[in-house]
């Protein structure tokens, strides 16, 4: 049985992803659709979960969804090779390991080096190009506007307008426009502008400490204690002034463990944000008494051992800092939890 993969966010799914999707149908045995960026905290980037993506084309194509299978991957910024194979083993797990799979799609620009990435997999066109794009249809959605009905299909424009009535459209289509007058006020630059921030991960007894955020955007998120790097700080600095303003902990330079650069150019609405974490590994001490202040409503430690059932709840990319820094450091921490995530 020859299988094709078509990869996508689908925030919305439009009408060319409809297209795209009844062409392969057509062409191949089965399709595997392959939502992309799973388990995010909604935004205005990501404001549909994977089974309401899932929902809205199952919804468009009626009956003709027989031949179709979904799978939800998460985003991995920091490890490419690793989110390949993710794609990979939850595809087989449909097909089987000796299927005849192949990828399809619209190679538009750098942005589909994906769709040459599965080595024996190859890819095969979908024929469909078009200049249908989600990002337009998000704008126009959110800035209150019609134009974006007649680009996606009828039972997706009958979600969407149900969506609209929603307590978190209110809150997404807010922090839309927030991210609209941030772009307004970077575009009277004569230059991009690049932000520099810092987080502070602690660690105590298997325990990482979090905050819940407060501010206009992503309120409700968890997220590592941090912010915007003051002019006259060095980041160290920022991320332990950051850390005891947001949850009252007060920790000594000396007590950093490792501090890494978290720069994937997508990895912020906000703007071109890099941040460095800084990594604090308390080892056995318990965790010290927090309280949720400045712009978080709360701070709380989280076993680590919970953290992967709670992936859809973090900010930005604040999940993968914390994978990245626990993988990085297994052998110095040695603790069984990690090996979960």
């Amino acid at each position: 049985m020859k299988t094709a993969v078509f990869i996508g966010r689908f925030q919305p799914p439009h009408q060319a992803h409809l297209q795209t999707i009844t062409r392969a149908l057509a062409r191949f045995e089965r399709l595997v659709v392959v939502l992309g960026s799973a388990r995010c905290y909604p935004t205005p980037k990501n404001p549909f979960s994977a089974e309401e993506r899932e929902a809205m084309i199952r919804a468009s194509l009626g009956d003709g969804a027989a031949r179709l299978h979904f799978v939800a991957i998460p985003d991995d910024f920091y490890d490419d090779p690793r989110w390949f194979r993710t794609v990979r083993a939850a595809v087989q797990a449909i097909t089987g390991p000796e299927a005849h799979i192949c990828i399809t799609g619209h190679d538009k620009d750098e942005s589909s080096y994906y769709l040459h990435g599965f080595g024996d997999w190859p890819f095969e066109p979908s024929g469909v190009v078009s200049p249908l794009n989600a990002t337009d249809v998000r704008n126009s959605y959110f800035a209150g506007k019609p134009d974006w009905r007649p680009l996606v299909p009828e039972a997706v424009r009958q979600f969407m307008e149900q969506f609209a009535t929603t307590a978190l459209f209110a809150r997404l289509q807010a922090e839309w426009k927030t991210l609209q007058y941030y772009r307004s006020l970077e575009r009277r630059y004569p230059y991009p502008i690049i932000h520099v921030a810092t987080d502070a991960m602690v660690l105590a007894q298997a325990h990482v400490l979090l905050v819940e955020r407060a501010g206009a955007l992503s309120k409700g998120a968890w997220a590592l204690p941090g912010g915007y790097v003051e002019p006259q700080e060095t980041l160290l600095e920022a991320a332990l002034r950051e850390l005891f303003e947001e949850t009252g902990l007060r920790l000594e330079p000396s007590q950093l463990t490792a501090s890494k650069a978290f720069d994937y150019p997508g990895r912020s609405l906000r703007g071109r944000v890099i941040s460095h974490g800084h990594f604090f590994d308390l080892g056995n001490a318990p965790p010290p008494p927090v309280q949720g202040q400045d712009d978080a409503a709360r701070a709380f430690w989280l076993p680590l051992d919970e953290l992967p059932n709670h992936q859809a709840c973090f900010f930005e990319d604040h999940y993968l800092e914390i994978r990245w820094f626990l993988e990085h450091h297994r052998q110095e921490l040695a603790a069984k939890t990690y090996s979960a995530l």
